[in-house]
């Protein structure tokens, strides 16, 4: 196996090296690129046969569950403290710079909140009323949260607009505003470091969220020291860049996310990986007549018709087709398969 995957890819290093000579700069990057994709590809078929031998691990996923949990609730107290503490300097500086991370505060809380209900909520899945469970729970939590992100941050750059046309801006900066500023931004670094260490859909919506939280503040305490020293309309204005960055951060992470709760098709490596292993799985598999792969949640759904002999006894088709199933299910981005057994290639 190892010595016939050597010899394609010493195939695609020659093929490379013919194609050089006879292409531009410009083309010659495209090619490039396609067998670098071929060759990563190739990697994941390998990849791919090494996950299917083994077995399934419920616990394993139960404890993936955990550490987002835990990164959720470390995030919704931090959240909590750096509520308070917005809202201190908010009143003591009077910068719309520094108001506008009270409400990303706010709204943190309120995401972290809905997050912390949808992952408990899978966790405590009735499997008598959700046989298939509800893992879905957590893309709409997702969405959710963009949308009260964008919302929030909307009506605050309406405030901002609304302080610099009727000149009632007055920012004050101390000592005590930037201490608190600081303090939390270090804290929510930490954390995000994590969150991008642990790398689930869960965990990175969290660390975008905190990203965010670092690039806001770290502008909001510079355009509010420029309003208190240098300009007064920096604070407003500064407002206004930060509150248009998180609203536009999280209207486009939600326009990301819908396709995949409306059936957009799987990637094309992700069909490929698919056909690799069901042409491999078993000789006695002539044709696949039928392939659909298609995400409704966060992993794909995928439907195989697949030909066998007519004459070949029930039990046989029914272990080849059911192990199809187990090895495809123990893909990492695969939710569900169903797998159909033909006797001809009729394209149904």
């Amino acid at each position: 196996m190892t010595t016939t995957r050597k010899r394609k890819e010493n195939g695609i290093e020659k093929k490379k090296e013919v194609v050089k000579s006879n292409v531009s700069p410009e083309a010659q990057k495209k090619v490039d690129e396609f067998y670098n994709n071929q060759k990563e590809l190739l990697q994941k078929f390998d990849e791919d046969q090494k996950t299917i031998g083994k077995p399934l691990q419920k616990t394993a996923e139960e404890d993936e569950r955990y550490e987002d949990r835990v990164l959720a609730q470390a995030t919704f107290a931090l959240n909590i403290g750096s509520l308070i503490g917005n809202l201190a300097a908010s009143i003591i500086s009077g910068s719309l710079s520094i108001m506008s991370t009270f409400v990303d505060s706010s709204m943190d809380i309120a995401c972290s909140f809905v997050m912390n209900i949808c992952l408990s909520e899978i966790n405590k899945t009735d499997a008598q009323k959700y046989p298939r469970g509800r893992d879905r729970l957590e893309l709409i939590g997702v969405i959710l949260c963009s949308v009260i992100m964008a919302f929030a941050n909307v009506s605050m750059i309406m405030q901002s607009i609304n302080s610099i046309v009727n000149d009632t801006v007055d920012p004050k900066m101390t000592n005590s505003t930037i201490a608190i500023i600081v303090i939390q931004t270090v804290l929510k670094g930490i954390i995000m470091w994590f969150c991008y260490k642990r790398g689930s859909t869960s965990s990175l919506v969290i660390a975008m969220d905190l990203r965010n939280d670092l690039m806001t503040r770290s502008l909001a305490l510079v355009c509010g020291y420029l309003g208190d020293y240098v300009w007064k309309f920096a604070d407003p204005i500064g407002a206004i860049c930060v509150c248009t960055w998180i609203a536009y951060s999280w209207c486009r992470h939600a326009i990301d996310n819908i396709p995949q709760l409306v059936g957009i098709t799987a990637e094309r490596d992700q069909l490929a990986r698919i056909l690799n292993i069901t042409l491999k799985h078993d000789k006695r598999i002539k044709y696949i007549d039928h392939s659909m792969i298609y995400y409704t949640g966060l992993n794909a759904q995928v439907e195989l018709h697949i030909v066998l002999d007519e004459k070949l006894p029930l039990r046989i088709t029914h272990d080849i087709s059911h192990d199809l199933e187990k090895n495809i299910q123990k893909l990492d981005f695969v939710e569900r398969c169903f797998v159909h057994v033909d006797y001809n290639c009729d394209g149904d």
